[in-house]
């Protein structure tokens, strides 16, 4: 079960939207298994019934129950042999975890990362009672407290990187990022670095997955036909790079996925495609 929760203005600039997910194991048929696809946000979850295992730094172990990552360059498998699941996430905008914790979100990049450090001794009253809390919207309330704890008198300001975003929303992932360094007026080696730091992956790493969720946001049949002709449409040369991206995306080439196999993936990233594609 996947449930949207607004965002309080004051955090609006950082944050898209918080989300709840649950999980039931006899939904599946060895334990719980979900796929992760990329969707150029950052992300901070906290865990409350169950814990998900991945594989981090080429070995499989339990994910920090209060996570933060970045942005993903490729999916992410995490699996549980809990009966049941149950978590809240804070979805971030693409310079929004850079601008609230000032940090280099390059080294979250692929990573689940503990978040306890990221707050210091507020985490501890925060725990207390995010454990002994019951209603989502009252979890979420604890979280939006937390993060607004960070906040502090901070004025969100967009630059030029906030401004790149937006073009590349604008033309759906399929525009070039060296037309956008002309628009912006800054040199190329300079915008690559500023990007890495504030968003966590290079410009045109961003920019293709926001081209492969605009068009796996379209699909609403999964037939060969259709992957042909968005592919097409979402202007990729020809079928290999589709399925390459595709596989890199989604874990299996397009004939092998099927999503009703991803409870994460069919609630969030078809049925609400504000989490893939919804601009900064």
């Amino acid at each position: 079960m996947f449930t949207l929760f607004p965002v309080t203005k004051k955090l609006q600039p950082y944050i898209s939207f918080y989300y709840e997910m649950k999980w039931e194991s006899k939904d599946y048929d060895n334990g719980i298994r979900e796929v992760i696809l990329p969707s150029g946000k950052a992300f901070m979850v906290f865990q409350y019934e169950g814990r998900f295992r991945g594989t981090i730094y080429g070995q499989e172990r339990f994910v920090p129950k209060y996570y933060t990552i970045g942005q993903q360059s490729s999916n992410y498998t995490v699996f549980s042999d809990h009966k049941t699941m149950g978590l809240i996430g804070a979805a971030f905008k693409p310079t929004g975890l850079h601008k609230l914790f000032n940090i280099d979100v390059s080294t979250y990049t692929n990573i689940p990362t503990d978040s306890t450090s990221l707050f210091g001794k507020d985490i501890q009253p925060f725990e207390v009672l995010f454990e002994a809390e019951n209603e989502a919207h009252k979890r979420v309330e604890l979280i939006e407290n937390l993060l607004l704890s960070r906040l502090g008198n901070k004025e969100f300001k967009d630059n030029f990187i906030d401004v790149s975003i937006d073009l590349m929303h604008a033309s759906l992932g399929c525009g070039s990022i060296s037309s956008i360094v002309k628009k912006l007026n800054v040199s190329e080696r300079y915008f690559q670095k500023k990007f890495k730091l504030m968003v966590g992956i290079a410009p045109s790493a961003y920019n293709r997955i926001i081209r492969f969720n605009n068009l796996f946001s379209e699909l609403d049949q999964h037939n060969e036909n259709d992957y042909r002709i968005l592919s097409a449409l979402f202007h990729y040369y020809d079928s290999s790079h589709f399925r390459k991206d595709f596989k890199k995306y989604c874990g299996e080439v397009p004939k092998q996925f099927h999503l009703d196999k991803f409870e994460f993936v069919k609630e969030a990233f078809v049925k609400n495609p504000i989490f893939l594609n919804s601009t900064p």
